[in-house]
């Protein structure tokens, strides 16, 4: 038996960036202690998790990024994923009652900017329908957070949501054998 190679063998990082990524691990580190740290110290407004929330997503987005799975779709689902978090913690911790609009806004733009890639690249085989699945999932998610009650008030949320909802449903509509043969070939246990 012959496996076959499918991922490609991983390049050894230059000195010079392990070097830059040991400082910043350490400064990043440093800063959100020292955050939790004066916040504790300070007493008031939990302001600290913010900065710890940020400083962990500018790592995992910058230094900590896996090449091997890196597409502009996984990317945008990770830096939505990452912006969504931090706006409930602003929206929890320091300013309380914006996020419910802002939040919809944010998953219908980086939906529609996925969207407009994908149609761009439509020729392509590649084009990870999977990570749009998970970010239409997304959205599906975040209705609770956003409409609290019936009659709606949150008008601005209700209607980016149906927006999101229904460009997710087209993009599903429009590629829907391509999306069962990606799901049927991830999920296959045929081992020939």
């Amino acid at each position: 038996m012959n496996p076959k190679i499918i991922y490609p063998i991983p390049e050894r990082l230059g000195s010079f960036y392990k070097t830059l990524r040991n400082i910043a691990r350490i400064l990043f580190i440093a800063a959100a202690l020292i955050c939790f740290l004066v916040n504790f110290l300070v007493k008031g407004k939990a302001w600290s998790l913010i900065v710890g929330w940020t400083l962990f997503s500018l790592w995992r987005l910058i230094f900590s990024l896996k090449l091997v799975e890196f597409s502009i779709y996984s990317h945008a689902n990770k830096v939505t994923f990452y912006i969504v978090i931090l706006l409930i913690l602003i929206d929890h911790f320091l300013s309380p009652g914006w996020a419910q609009t802002v939040i919809p806004i944010v998953l219908f733009a980086d939906l529609l900017v996925m969207f407009v890639i994908f149609f761009a690249m439509y020729d392509r085989k590649d084009r990870h329908l999977i990570s749009i699945v998970l970010l239409g999932l997304f959205n599906l998610i975040s209705i609770p957070y956003s409409i609290h009650s019936w009659p709606i008030d949150n008008w601005i949320a209700f209607s980016f949501q149906i927006a999101s909802m229904a460009l997710f449903i087209v993009m599903l509509l429009a590629n829907r054998k391509q999306l069962l043969y990606e799901i049927k070939a991830r999920f296959s246990t045929d081992t020939k």
